[in-house]
């Protein structure tokens, strides 16, 4: 039994249990997110469309931290957050292609880039959101959790 000293409080360590860990799967996607960034901003001066490759790596992050602590691993919000990456991507491309075309024939832009620019930046905004909201979620959670267990609030 330990022996406690009048002026220091005891403290109760708690051990993290095996679901507190990030899911395989998450873990898959930040591994092939983080490699296709530097691929993609490295390819992206020889390669046309080749960034785009990066935006997807952050679309892959920005899943992989969305992920649920408890349950299946690929919450709403994970779901959220692939579906506003997927639509920034195109938008993008789009937006890329419009680009190109035009300066390639020497004529002005199309009415439509500019919608396509703003709706990429609104997919992106929601995905950054959702991938945040999973990260304060899990944490507000995790503390709810180690609250009931500790007894302290």
């Amino acid at each position: 039994m330990p022996v406690e000293s009048p002026g220091r409080p005891q403290s109760h360590p708690v051990a993290a249990p095996a679901a507190a860990r990030m899911p395989l799967g998450a873990r898959r996607l930040i591994l092939l997110g983080g490699l296709a960034i530097p691929v993609g901003l490295v390819g992206g001066p020889y390669l046309l469309g080749a960034q785009l490759l990066a935006a997807a790596g952050v679309v892959l992050i920005a899943v992989a931290f969305s992920y649920r602590a408890t349950g299946p691993w690929f919450s709403k919000l994970s779901w959220a957050a692939a579906a506003a990456g997927t639509l920034w991507i195109a938008c993008s491309a789009g937006y890329w292609a419009s680009l190109i075309t035009a300066a390639d024939s020497s004529a002005p832009l199309p009415w439509f880039t500019p919608v396509l620019f703003n709706a990429g930046v609104a997919c992106f905004i929601v995905m950054a959101c959702a991938s945040v909201g999973g990260v304060v979620l899990r944490t507000v959670r995790g503390r709810r959790g180690q609250a009931a267990v500790t007894g302290r609030p």
